[in-house]
């Protein structure tokens, strides 16, 4: 122990002589950031304001430039739900007045309320769930980011190497099948990974938010044996809307009749806004999907009136070859209006299609 002590000597003696400042030590207290405080001061929240209205400004800017440009927004949605709104308020305000002279008019959060919720039927009250949970909002954008990057890198690997160099050879019949059977597994993954971000991640994310108790956005369409029970329970969104105000008051109008006519026409309403849809994102009119949905009516009358047996496989085959020719259908339409222009067809007024041009094309069958 001496000869430590003799050893620790010129040490202690060295830090006696050094500066006060270099002996002192980090002291942690609590204090708020600079910035901070600096925004209580009024004068400073003006110029942090400013920056906030810039970024409004351009992001209103950006939104007028895209509706300018490409036209697309959220009417259909919107257009949906305000009918909802209309049909769910007007019969019980006019009821109201006829009965006592006073008018009761649905309260304004309500409806803003119903406008960011995810649901299409227009109520007074839903069951709510008592507090947000942001670790499950936070848990499903997270998904909803890496399925849409999973998405992009799908497209990137699977689709563009094979409809981007369409050009470079003659379609023919058997390009054609070739394409539509090799593109059947990553349209149907495509597909599988829209839906799931969609229904599960957004919309979830969204009810959490707005404590949204409701989250049956979809059923186990997966385990469906019959088109029509998976027309029902795959979007259960838009077909409580379909049900509550297309199928339903036409029966009503017919007097329960003309069943069959109700279900014509609600898939053609459907098929519509489907299209409407596609035609908005893609940027031309194609109606591949109206005729998709129009041709869903064929199997619901063999297996539900004619009693024809009907199983999950011949289901499973149906969605699969579906999305397949779906998906490379309009892909070709795509990549056919970038390659392949033709000279000077009116296509607007034609209703003449880029793809459709490319038939000169084709090669003879054996």
């Amino acid at each position: 122990k001496k000869i430590r002590v003799l050893m620790l000597m010129p040490i202690l003696k060295s830090h006696r002589k050094m500066s006060p400042f270099l002996l002192k030590r980090k002291v942690f207290t609590e204090s708020k950031p600079l910035l901070d405080e600096l925004l209580e001061v009024q004068h400073f929240r003006a110029i942090y304001n400013i920056f906030v209205a810039v970024f409004c400004i351009f992001i209103l800017r950006a939104v007028l430039v895209d509706f300018i440009d490409t036209g697309r927004d959220l009417r259909c949605r919107l257009l949906m739900k305000s009918y909802s709104f209309l049909r769910e308020t007007v019969p019980p305000v006019l009821q109201s007045r006829s009965n006592d002279g006073k008018m009761h008019l649905p309260q304004f959060s309500t409806y803003l309320y119903f406008l960011f919720c995810p649901t299409l039927i227009y109520r007074e009250n839903y069951p709510r769930t008592p507090r947000v949970r942001w670790r499950y909002v936070i848990k499903n954008f997270a998904k909803f980011l890496m399925s849409l990057f999973y998405g992009s890198m799908l497209f990137k690997c699977c689709s563009i190497p094979i409809f981007s160099n369409m050009n470079k050879q003659s379609l023919t019949f058997r390009s054609f099948v070739l394409i539509v059977f090799s593109a059947t597994l990553f349209a149907f993954y495509w597909a599988i990974l829209i839906w799931y971000t969609f229904f599960h991640c957004w919309l979830n994310a969204f009810a959490e938010m707005m404590c949204f108790a409701d989250r049956t956005f979809y059923k186990d369409w997966w385990n469906a044996t019959s088109t029509s029970a998976f027309l029902r329970s795959w979007n259960v969104v838009v077909h409580d809307w379909l049900y509550c105000y297309i199928y339903q008051d036409l029966l009503w109008v017919f007097k329960s009749k003309a069943q069959s006519v109700a279900v014509l026409f609600t898939f053609i309403v459907s098929g519509a806004f489907h299209e409407y849809i596609f035609m908005m994102s893609f940027g031309f009119f194609y109606p591949l999907l109206f005729i998709f949905c129009t041709t869903n009516l064929p199997p619901i009358f063999f297996t539900e009136i004619l009693g024809m047996p009907s199983t999950n496989i011949i289901l499973w085959i149906r969605i699969l070859f579906g999305v397949a020719l779906l998906f490379s259908m309009q892909s070709l339409e795509w990549y056919a209006r970038i390659h392949c222009p033709v000279q000077k067809v009116r296509t607007r007024g034609t209703g003449l299609h880029k793809l459709w041009s490319l038939y000169t094309r084709l090669e003879a069958l054996p």
